[in-house]
């Protein structure tokens, strides 16, 4: 996060958000799913499906010490870089998809899963990409998990500071999330029910009576704040150009700031798997892009803040 400049007072216009690029990669020549041989280390694979769109890496997740993970499907594995983006490691046999989520917890330890199916499951890696762990996910007609095909958002995964794991669904345009363990011990089906709930990840989620109501997009959480993210309004039309940034705490506004989207070119090709896919932590928002030379994730961080 970059120096605080100032202290943002209700429904102001002090705040701003800078990016930076972070981290470029390459496309290699040859992927597994193509030819039989994996990507260089710190290059990605690059494939077509049957319909000829592009496929390139689905998912990728910011770790609590600020390292980069990101899912190259094609390959089969994850690749891990540092806070700068420099390359740090390949993690083999770990397989992300765009609705599997993704997540790390403060051992460095990897989560993924598969939602789209009849027996939704969470899978636990080590840092060398050995399985460890595998997570049903409890089916109930009443949770909605029994037709896990229709979640309608991506299978999100949190692991908290004490090695909870938790899920995070949307169905019917409401979120739940449940329980399904520890990093030490799997909850049985009647466990993982007991702790389901509405309610976003992240302790302000659930304000008392339901006193707020979102104008713009739950952007993301922290501790002991949250962030919503909503489009300018310009001549009555949505500037997609300028997005607004509100942060609450205890439900209360506590600062806005504007992200001039224009500030950096971000190629977002949504004929890729994760073009234009975002990331939100500790007050920092990653974009995802990509094009015919390769990907680059880009940091747009809060400043002039409080």
């Amino acid at each position: 996060m970059l120096p605080l400049l100032g202290i943002c007072a209700d429904n102001t216009l002090q705040g701003t958000y800078v990016p930076k690029i972070i981290l470029t990669a390459p496309w290699d020549e040859k992927n597994l799913s193509d030819n039989g041989e994996a990507s260089k280390p710190g290059l990605f694979g690059l494939s077509k499906n049957a319909e000829g769109i592009p496929i390139g890496p689905t998912a990728f997740k910011v770790a609590p010490n600020g390292d980069i993970y990101v899912s190259d499907i094609i390959n089969n594995r994850v690749q891990r870089f540092s806070p700068s983006g420099s390359f740090l490691a390949v993690i083999p046999n770990v397989r992300a998809g765009y609705y599997a989520g993704l997540t790390i917890d403060n051992e460095g330890n990897i989560y993924t899963g598969n939602f789209r199916t009849a027996n939704p499951y969470v899978k636990k890696f080590d840092s060398k990409g050995n399985l460890v762990a595998t997570y049903p996910i409890v089916k109930d007609e009443e949770m909605g998990t029994d037709k896990p095909y229709r979640w309608g958002a991506q299978g999100n995964i949190l692991v908290d500071d004490s090695g909870r794991i938790f899920i995070q669904y949307e169905k019917d345009y409401t979120y739940y999330r449940f329980q399904i363990g520890t990093k030490d011990a799997l909850f049985s089906l009647t466990q993982q029910k007991a702790t389901w709930k509405e309610g976003y990840f992240g302790i302000t989620a659930n304000l008392p009576n339901g006193s707020r109501t979102y104008s713009g997009y739950l952007l993301g959480m922290d501790t002991d704040a949250e962030y919503e993210i909503e489009q300018e309004m310009k001549n009555g039309e949505p500037n997609r150009d300028i997005s607004i940034i509100k942060k609450y705490q205890k439900g209360k506004l506590v600062c806005t700031y504007t992200l001039n989207w224009k500030q950096i070119y971000c190629p977002l090709l949504t004929s890729f798997s994760m073009g234009g896919y975002q990331v939100f932590d500790k007050g920092n928002l990653y974009v995802f892009c990509s094009d015919k030379e390769g990907i680059k994730i880009i940091k747009w961080s809060p400043s002039g803040g409080k």
